[in-house]
Order: structure tokens, then C-alpha cells, then sequence
């Protein structure tokens, strides 16, 4: 088994019990959160890190290794916490609307007692207890809007802190060029024909990348994201943020070469966030950097790492 702190996508669970929870049905259609439960967790109380999947809010799935930062293991596990990461609807089958609704959902299912309740009902951790009073929210990405959204959204207090790597606090758009070197942009048409193929009715709320990856660049390039997410503002933190007083404790990362999600939009979040009274922001902006770059840092080896997750732990369990 790998060091706590240099596992691989293919063995990144391996010290969790894994198990899938399902939190909201739409017609015969499950949407699910992943729990992650250390198995050498300790007596007592445990901590919880409820982490969003990336995927532009287009693709992705919430046990998704590649995409799950090796740093969380080892933070994860010193903590005695258990994880809860939740999967969403998409766009474009599905609007901005729906999938803040599902984030609703979710907290709901989570704050009505749905992660013990479950493992009480289904598996060998039972009687675990949930210190809710020491809630972390994190994500990367897509992931990270949703983790923005819910300290917006939350009632304040209920989440210690936030964790977001290279959040989407805009709506996503691009130049000419694809979000993927490899892969040539798809025309304008190949969105309507997507569109076309989907059944009325059919839920989508898990894809395994690189499935949907042509609509990651189709619906960016030819800037058509908000024609089918919806074109309400406050369906994106960075203009959300303007209707709060509150933030919980945020640490954003951001490499400053991101060629997917632009470093200025976490920076014009940062700055309307440090207008709010009382709010604590740790911005760490990483040069030379693009996205997804953290995927496979150990925090013994970065300083900028190690002290960001000390300014997290000191907030997430104060």
C-alpha cells in the first residue's frame, strides 16, 4: 500500500471503506454521493469533508480518482474525518436552476442526518458520529463552485471553511482554442445533434471522463454555455457573493497559466469577497501553473501547501 501521501489515481481509496449513497431521485434516476470512511478511523467524534467533483459542470463523477488531489488522503485521514462527495446534475441537458437544486437537495439529505443513516442501514460503519459543528467544504473546479455556492448559500456558521482549487466562480467560456490539446473543437452543430439524441426526461448525473469532453469544448468555444445553464447571474459566486455579508474562511488556489478556468476570475471573487466584514481569504496564486496542477503535490515537499491546509485546520476545527 502506497504512503499516505503519494498514492495514484489507481490506488487513491485504498485506505477508505467506499461506499454510494443515494440522495435524490427524479423519476427512476438516483443521484448519489460517494462517502469515503478511513479504515483506521479513530473513537470519537469525526470531522467531515464534503468535497465537490470538476468537470465544468458538465462531466465528471464524485469517485472519480484522477481528479481527486492525492494531498486530501494523508489531510483526510490525520483529521479522523469522513468524506461525503456528492454527484450533480449536467448541463446542457440540464439548466444552472437545476443543479443549485440539487446542491439544495443535497444539504438537506446531508443536515437531515442521510450519511449516518445510511451507513447505519447498509454497512459495517455504523454508529458513526457526525461533529457537524466542524463541517469543511472543498472542490476543484466545478467542484469548487459548488463549494462557493454552498458558503453562500449555507446559513452562515454552518460551514467552518472552504477549500477551492481552481473554481469556476464565472461562467465557463474560451477562445478558439480547445480546453483539451489533444482534441480538436467541435463544431457549433455537434451540440445541437447532442441535444437532439437526448431522450426527454433522461437525468444526467455521472460521467466518467473523458465521456462528454467534445461538449467541454463545443459549449466554451462557440460561448453557448449560458444558453442552456441559464443566464441568471446569481447562479455564479462571483456575482452571488455581491448579495451576501458573509463568506466562511475560503482558501482558493490557482495556477496563473490555467488554460481551462482563468486565474482572474478567482481573483475578481477574491476581491469582492475581501470587502465583506470580518471575511478571511488566503489567496495562493501559483506561477507557471495550469489546471489541475495540485493533482499530485505532497505537502512535504510544497511550503505553500503545508501552510495553506494549516490555515484550513486551524478554521475547519476552531
Amino acid at each position: 500500500m502506497a504512503p499516505l501521501d503519494d498514492t495514484t489515481a489507481a490506488n487513491r481509496f485504498d485506505t477508505f471503506n467506499v461506499y454510494r449513497a443515494p440522495f435524490k431521485k427524479i423519476g427512476d434516476h438516483e443521484i448519489e454521493a460517494g462517502i469515503l470512511v478511513p479504515k483506521n478511523l479513530k473513537p470519537g467524534k469525526k470531522t467531515v469533508i464534503v468535497k465537490f467533483h470538476g468537470g465544468c459542470l458538465i462531466m465528471g463523477e464524485c469517485l472519480y480518482p484522477d481528479w481527486y488531489a492525492a494531498f486530501f488522503i494523508p489531510f483526510t485521514t490525520r483529521n479522523n474525518a469522513i468524506v461525503v462527495t456528492p454527484n450533480y446534475r449536467f448541463t446542457p441537458e440540464h439548466t444552472g436552476a437545476d443543479i443549485v437544486q440539487d446542491l439544495h437537495d443535497f444539504w438537506t439529505w446531508f443536515h437531515g442526518g442521510g450519511v449516518e443513516k445510511f451507513l447505519n442501514a447498509n454497512t459495517a460503519d455504523k454508529n458513526i458520529d457526525i461533529d457537524y459543528s466542524r463541517l469543511l467544504v472543498a472542490g476543484e473546479s466545478a467542484g469548487g463552485y459548488m463549494a462557493l455556492m454552498s458558503g453562500l448559500a449555507q446559513p452562515k456558521g454552518v460551514i467552518k471553511a472552504i477549500l477551492a482549487q481552481y473554481p469556476m466562480t464565472e461562467y465557463f467560456r474560451r477562445g478558439p482554442e480547445s480546453a483539451f490539446p489533444d482534441m480538436p473543437v467541435p463544431p457549433s452543430s455537434a451540440i445541437d445533434e447532442h441535444m437532439a439524441s437526448v431522450t426527454p426526461g433522461t437525468v444526467i448525473s455521472s460521467a466518467v471522463p473523458p465521456l462528454r469532453a467534445d461538449l467541454i469544448s463545443a459549449l466554451s468555444t462557440h460561448d453557448r454555455y449560458l444558453e442552456f445553464f441559464g443566464d441568471d447571474k446569481a447562479l455564479w459566486p462571483v456575482h452571488l457573493i455581491e448579495q451576501k455579508d458573509w463568506l466562511p474562511p475560503t482558501w482558493i488556489i490557482h495556477g496563473d497559466k490555467d488554460k481551462v478556468v482563468a486565474v482572474q476570475d478567482s481573483q475578481a471573487f477574491v476581491e469582492k469577497a475581501k470587502r465583506l466584514e470580518g471575511a478571511q481569504i488566503l489567496f495562493s496564486v501559483r506561477e507557471g501553473e495550469d489546471h489541475g496542477f495540485d493533482v499530485a503535490t505532497k505537502e512535504d515537499e510544497e511550503a505553500w501547501l503545508k501552510e495553506g491546509l494549516v490555515w484550513v485546520e486551524e478554521r475547519w476545527l476552531a
